[in-house]
């Protein structure tokens, strides 16, 4: 199955946080992105706070090819590592609706095109 999820342009980042953030780090807005396979579906497995509350301590895995790693990041790029997974799960929640929405068309056309044909009758839903 093919990748889903295109993040390419979709990615808001807080511009004030960005420039209150120190020039001598580097900042990874790309947490989502396989460093092995470069995949765009790394999941986080575990986050908890670390020594300042201001970084965060992210272990991620990658569905597709296994890769796991853990890091620390500032919150600037934790949230943008969390937009990414809000677009993911919204992405999700869109695909789903649309093959509920296709199932049940078939389903219910299959259930009119039996009607039609008198292949249904009222016995079939007694009990």
């Amino acid at each position: 199955m093919g990748r889903t999820t295109d993040c390419r342009g979709a990615l808001e980042v807080d511009i004030a946080s960005v420039a209150n953030h120190r020039s001598d780090e580097t900042l990874d807005l790309t947490l989502h992105v396989c460093p092995a396979c470069s995949s765009a579906l790394v999941q986080p497995v575990a986050w908890e706070q670390d020594g300042d509350r201001r970084a965060w301590r992210v272990s991620r895995r990658c569905p597709e090819c296994s890769w796991a790693g853990e890091s620390v990041h500032n919150e600037v790029e934790i949230d943008v590592f969390d937009e990414q997974l809000d677009l993911g799960a919204q992405e999700l929640a869109d695909q789903l609706r649309s093959m509920e929405h296709a199932n049940m068309s078939e389903s219910a056309g299959a259930f009119i095109s039996a009607l039609h044909r008198d292949l249904i009758g009222a016995d079939d839903f007694a009990r």
